[in-house]
């Protein structure tokens, strides 16, 4: 069984609200991941403007 199976099976006793409220988290998780996924690009590109405008020559 994998570990989305077994979460998957777990949540099925669960009532309706608190299924939802582990779908917003893990939503909020995946936004939050993302958000500093962004945020480590505009640091790398930031960083590295002048090299990438040289390259673009």
């Amino acid at each position: 069984m994998t570990f989305a199976e077994r979460v998957a099976e777990e949540m099925q006793s669960m009532p309706e609200e608190e299924q939802r409220q582990i779908l917003d988290f893990t939503l909020f998780l995946k936004q939050k991941a993302q958000r500093e996924l962004e945020a480590d690009m505009d640091a790398v590109i930031s960083e590295n403007l002048e090299a990438f405008k040289e390259l673009a020559k």
